[in-house]
């Protein structure tokens, strides 16, 4: 059975030099310090540790026999290999409960040491130099079952369906693979709509791996049938809430949750926010080669859940009730809510939708908002469009150039210094395959059922050019809408903090430098009045909202 390729590079499988890094074999000495934190359980010839889907399944340490981890693909069972006296069980998502990505079953009789998931918690943080072995093979477990071919639950849809494109989106930068049937593409995408009683008209179509199919889905219907929402949020009281899980929200529920804090951080799409569907950011601190927004947003989440913070995904806030001074109520998409003590604002902002007509009916049809390697692949050899000068485009158009014939990128203005790093400019201008049109922009979209053509206006000209691929990274807007009028906002729409807030503070202190209009909420990142808008900018202000968080909540306000 074949199925549409993701155009990434393997960079890791589970083998290869890193294997004993991915399934290292501990020694007596690391195997005395686990039991410390769990209970010996004898195992008969084929018993099952826990099956593919479970939750909260724990860590499994073998001292003696052998267990085998089976996953289910859309080609049958697949082993993941079998694993001896030293190994253990897991991946990242086993820190936070989430389901389990293989079956374990003991081949022969079997000791092992059962650690549940607090104490595992525990563990992480108190054993440093284990700790560092565990979550090294955890994340980079994680990563080759990403990167695995035939794994995950199939999706069949159409390139040419912005809602197909959405769904995808969501389970790459969630990090949940997929084989992909495309309706056009694929003749075989027409035999599994009729195994599984679908039409077209069903399309997009989402078949689990356990059978399940769930047709035109919401992001929230696919989390819960794969078990990557979380099960425990409803109702839940928190010491802290962070709601966005960019990099400034990602930073705040770290230095959280490392403190002692019982935190949440929510988020309606995925871990990275803006920045996560950035190809290459190469001037983060530290990162002198460069580092993906994706892979940046993962290991700040494997950060949050080795502390324990719960990272909701996907988890919208919809409301906020502030009329309680000694909790905030925050209301959620399926009709949940949390508490929380404290809340830190870190929505991000999104990028600007031009006006242009029959904008909305061409995404995902040839028009997109983020350059992944699942849009290089559409735009393979041809020509493309990239709008925008700021850095996102300027990352865009050099990741892009690596599949396309050509890059037209696009700006209003008359030079790119006034917005772009000076590292992208120069890499655009030594880029053969790209051309920067100053004074341009585009007037109008062209097609039926997918973009065939653009009109733009270069100079005063109006021109039409053959191009199917719009690329648009304008700007930024606030995601404050949720707020209502709990907060004061500066003309923008972008959260006022500290000083700023002027006459609208109300308490008989000075606001913290972070903190709202509203005592106990706090902002940080792009959401924020006046704050730089690049990643460092953002990972410091959510680590400094956290002093201020604590001067706040010990101030005297009762814990959950």
């Amino acid at each position: 059975m074949t199925k549409a390729s993701s155009g990434k590079p393997n960079e890791l499988s589970s083998g290869g030099s890193r294997h004993h890094q991915v399934y290292p074999t501990l020694d007596e000495t690391q195997l005395a310090i686990l039991e410390r934190y769990g209970e010996r359980r004898k195992l008969k010839t084929n018993d099952i540790l826990y099956s593919e889907g479970d939750r909260h399944t724990g860590m499994y340490v073998i001292l003696s026999g052998t267990i085998d981890a089976i996953r289910d693909s859309v080609e049958g069972p697949r082993s993941l290999g079998t694993h001896g006296p030293g190994s253990f069980t897991g991946e990242v998502g086993t820190l936070a409960g989430r389901a389990a990505v293989a079956t374990t079953r003991a081949l022969s009789d079997c000791e092992v040491i059962v650690i549940d998931e607090e104490s595992l918690h525990a563990l992480v943080i108190a054993e440093a130099e284990l700790s560092e072995t565990i979550m090294r093979a955890y994340i980079l477990r994680r990563v080759a079952f990403i990167q695995g071919e035939h794994v995950g639950v199939m999706v069949i849809g159409s390139t040419s369906s912005a809602p197909t494109l959405r769904l995808r989106h969501f389970l790459s930068r969630n990090g949940q693979p997929s084989a992909y049937f495309d309706i056009v593409e694929h003749p075989e995408a027409k035999e599994l709509l009729t195994r599984y009683g679908v039409t077209e008209t069903d399309l997009p179509v989402v078949i689990t791996l356990q059978g399940v199919v769930l047709t035109q889905p919401s992001h929230r219907a696919v989390a819960d049938a794969i078990g990557l929402s979380p099960d425990r949020l409803n109702g839940e009281h928190f010491d802290l809430v962070v709601v966005g899980a960019g990099p400034a929200g990602l930073a705040a529920a770290v230095y959280a949750a490392s403190e002692g804090l019982k935190v949440a951080v929510l988020d309606a799409k995925a871990p990275g926010g803006q920045a996560g569907t950035s190809s290459k950011i190469e001037n983060y601190f530290g990162f002198p080669t460069g580092i993906s927004g994706q892979a940046l947003a993962g290991r700040g989440l494997s950060q949050c859940r080795k502390f324990g913070a719960e990272v909701g995904v996907p988890i919208e806030a919809l409301t906020i009730d502030c009329t309680d001074s000694q909790s905030f109520q925050i209301g959620l998409n399926h009709d949940e809510r949390v508490y929380a003590r404290a809340v830190v604002i870190a929505t991000g902002a999104r990028y600007r939708k031009p006006d242009l007509f029959r904008l909305e009916h061409f995404e995902g049809r040839g028009v997109y908002y983020s350059a992944t390697f699942m849009e290089g692949a559409f735009c393979n050899n041809e020509e493309l469009i990239v709008v925008g000068g700021g850095n996102s485009a300027g990352q865009a158009a050099v990741f892009l150039a690596r599949f396309a014939r050509h890059v037209h990128v696009v700006i209003r203005g008359d030079k790119l210094s006034a917005s772009m790093s000076a590292y992208l400019i120069r890499r655009i201008n030594a880029t053969a395959n790209i051309t920067l049109h100053t004074k341009t922009q585009i007037v109008e979209l062209c097609g039926e059922s997918k973009l065939e053509a653009i009109k733009w206006d270069r100079q005063g000209q109006i021109e039409s050019r053959p191009i199917r691929h719009v690329f648009l990274f304008l700007g930024a807007e606030p995601n404050t809408r949720w707020l209502g009028e709990c907060v004061a906002l500066d003309k923008d729409g972008f959260v006022l903090t500290g000083a700023d807030t002027g006459d609208t503070w109300t308490a008989d202190r000075p606001p913290h430098d972070l903190e709202t209009s509203r005592p106990g909420i706090f902002s940080a990142g792009d959401v924020r009045s006046g704050s730089v808008k690049r990643v460092a900018a953002a990972v410091g202000e959510g680590a400094a909202a956290i002093q201020a968080v604590h001067q706040y909540l010990a101030s005297g306000v009762p814990p959950p």
